[in-house]
């Protein structure tokens, strides 16, 4: 069965203040959500993990959503008939400055996020859309809300091993995931005899073990001056009272609960290219902005990028 797609596009923007870009002309962005029900019996879907432990809906079809964006020709009979899909790097939009020069933002609107404008004078279609369940959700990123896995109704259970290397001195907590913008796995128990920190200054170096009591499940916030001026218990964030070494490994090891099903992001840029190159309409009858225009589809990435496409 094929997967269902919903379109809510809420937001239509000018691109670059209405500029023209060669014969192409002016670009639009068309922004919002799109809404996936995958069927899990497909074969084609076999190979996301932990797919058969997600709740389906009464149809017996798994949901998940994304934010979608789609930068176009205003004029698509202008356009090269190309989609060029940006697989986005931790949420962040990276085409328009690799391949314009442009500057980097998380809301290109502007004449300068265009950059020099060649993508955009060859006439491409651009889409970028959520993928990775794993970041916070600010309004700012491209995130995708992925559904959990659970076993007889329960969050999966399981150790999670998590690396720390920060670059500045006077570092006293950080983030289980080792960046804000990326959702933590919480640990099951504030009790640090459940888990193990190690550190160790270069990578072949053997692991030194910090004492129970010399680190805790908590956050320290601090002043404009670096001083500590108040530590509360956290189930998401590691705390050192001696302060983080700068560019010593620490590795966490700890036991959590809570796993999405991240296979699906990927299976949602899959689905998500296909209806925009061939659908006419979505599952509501919501015209497809790009139906009939597109003739081949292309994606590009970089370093983590690049791995999801040769995933």
């Amino acid at each position: 069965m094929k997967t269902a797609i919903t379109l809510d596009l809420s937001r239509r923007l000018d691109f670059a203040e209405g500029h023209r870009f060669g014969d192409t002309g002016p670009y639009e962005r068309l922004t919002g959500r799109i809404r996936f029900e995958l069927d899990p019996e497909d074969l084609a879907n076999q190979n996301i993990v932990d797919l058969d432990k997600v709740s389906t809906n009464k149809s017996g079809l798994v949901e998940f959503s994304a934010d979608l964006d789609i930068l176009k020709p205003v004029n698509l009979n202008n356009g090269n008939r190309r989609l060029l899909y940006d697989v986005n790097n931790r949420g962040n939009r990276t085409i328009l400055r690799t391949f314009n020069d442009a500057v980097a933002d998380t809301d290109p609107s502007k004449l300068s996020h265009a950059g020099n404008g060649f993508l955009m004078r060859q006439g491409y279609t651009i889409v970028w859309s959520g993928w990775q369940g794993d970041l916070e959700p600010d309004g700012k990123l491209l995130t995708a809300e992925l559904p959990q896995a659970l076993e007889e109704g329960c969050p999966l259970q399981g150790r999670v091993r998590q690396e720390f290397i920060v670059d500045q001195a006077g570092v006293f907590s950080m983030p289980l995931s080792g960046a804000p913008s990326i959702r933590s796995y919480p640990a099951a128990s504030l009790d640090t005899t459940h888990a193990s920190l190690t550190c160790r200054e270069r990578e072949t170096d053997p692991r030194q073990f910090l004492p129970t009591h010399e680190w805790a499940f908590a956050e320290a916030k601090q002043d404009s001056t670096g001083n500590q001026i108040d530590v509360t218990p956290s189930s998401v964030n590691l705390y050192l009272p001696s302060g983080f070494k700068p560019g010593w490994i620490y590795e966490l090891i700890y036991e959590t609960e809570g796993s999405r099903v991240m296979g699906l992001g990927l299976v949602g840029i899959r689905d998500l290219v296909g209806f925009l190159r061939y659908d006419n309409e979505d599952s509501k009858g919501v015209l497809n902005p790009l139906a009939g225009t597109i003739e081949k589809a292309y994606g590009y990435g970089s370093s983590l990028c690049a791995r999801v496409l040769r995933q």
